[in-house]
């Protein structure tokens, strides 16, 4: 004869199983929200001259703009490359009410030393005063082994003096997968301590293969992932930027060096001359062989927005994306972004809001 405590006891254990397992399911979907997600773009990022026609047609999905337009010279200097029509751009994208970080870039790091850098730290300050910017982001590439030390003392500084002012520090770093990276350059720069002083930290998520390589993706995904991955051991999940690369190479005769090249121009190639496309199964990026008679051969990999859509799905949640090549990118990338992102941008509805409330120019 069944004892008639065996059914309820069942009944028991199935319910606390059920609770359990949702209470587990609610914590990790805890775990992979995000209250904050951000588009930001470099500009120029491309030689197509659409880019910063895409920023004002797409100001409802991109939230930051980094205008790639200053580098220091051997003291620290400020080099200002941003041309007669950068007030009026910048205006711009103020009126649409997009956050304006520009960029600094830099492969020499003289101006790092001790005898330089407070210098250097001020005459950054000061341009983001002067030129009202919300912000600065910090491209500072290929630097030495040597200068980790350095370079994070310079951050953390940088990052003290423009948080005094109420001003924001975006911090763009080489990809890697672990600390002490192969790639000197990549070691140089301490996560850990980078991210801590930043507000925004971008990863260069791109060039998995680049120019001086045989064929290959742009980014793998699997490859982005782990530097994700690794990235959100470093710091939290609403700083970090996943670089989204929106442009391709082509090698001629299947040979490095690659030459950049956007989806625009392999679609007409592909139109022109009725070629097929395959997808590489690493990166999900359009693969297109042109092999006709008179033209050198290329092999061409790029991206188009079934790219973004499976890098996206793949990759682990973060704080948003940088995007790396606008200008002659698929135009169906925006509706992507538009579509999958899982909310708005926090820095862009802080902004707002501070707008709102300021004082009418004459009050």
């Amino acid at each position: 004869m069944t004892k008639p405590w065996v059914p309820q006891r069942v009944a028991w254990v199935l319910t606390l199983g059920l609770g359990l397992w949702l209470v587990l399911r609610t914590v990790a979907l805890a775990q992979t929200e995000t209250t904050s997600w951000c588009v930001a773009v470099w500009y120029p990022s491309s030689e197509h001259p659409g880019g910063a026609e895409t920023i004002l047609a797409n100001s409802d999905v991109i939230d930051i703009v980094h205008p790639f337009w200053y580098t220091p010279d051997a003291s620290g200097v400020l080099l200002d490359h941003s041309g007669s029509r950068a007030p009026e751009q910048v205006a711009q994208w103020r009126a649409a009410g997009q956050l304006v970080l520009p960029s600094i870039f830099a492969g020499h790091w003289g101006y790092l030393a001790p005898h330089l850098r407070p210098a250097h730290v001020a005459a950054i300050v000061a341009l983001v005063e002067d030129r009202g910017y919300d912000g600065i982001d910090i491209d500072y590439e290929m630097f030495a082994l040597e200068t980790r030390e350095v370079f994070s003392t310079f951050i953390e500084e940088l990052a003290a003096a423009l948080h005094e002012r109420g001003r924001l520090l975006a911090v763009t770093v080489h990809a890697k997968t672990v600390d002490q990276s192969p790639f000197p350059s990549a070691a140089a720069q301490d996560w850990v301590r980078l991210a801590a002083a930043a507000d925004i930290f971008n990863l260069m998520t791109y060039d998995y293969t680049n120019r001086n390589e045989p064929p290959g993706p742009v980014a793998s995904i699997s490859w982005a992932g782990d530097v994700v991955d690794y990235a959100l051991t470093t710091t939290t999940t609403d700083k970090v930027r996943v670089g989204l690369p929106f442009y391709g190479y082509s090698w001629r005769r299947g040979r490095p060096p690659a030459t950049a090249t956007t989806w625009e121009a392999a679609e007409r190639m592909v139109t022109q001359f009725g070629l097929d496309v395959a997808r590489d199964p690493e990166g999900h990026e359009l693969v297109i062989e042109l092999d006709v008679t008179g033209l050198p051969r290329q092999a061409l990999y790029v991206s188009d927005a079934t790219t973004t859509a499976a890098r996206l799905d793949a990759l682990p949640v973060t704080g948003g994306v940088a995007i790396w090549g606008i200008g002659g990118e698929d135009p169906a990338n925006w509706q992507v972004l538009m579509e999958r992102r899982p909310a708005a941008c926090a820095a862009r509805s802080a902004h707002a809001a501070q707008a709102a409330h300021a004082p009418a120019a004459g009050r």
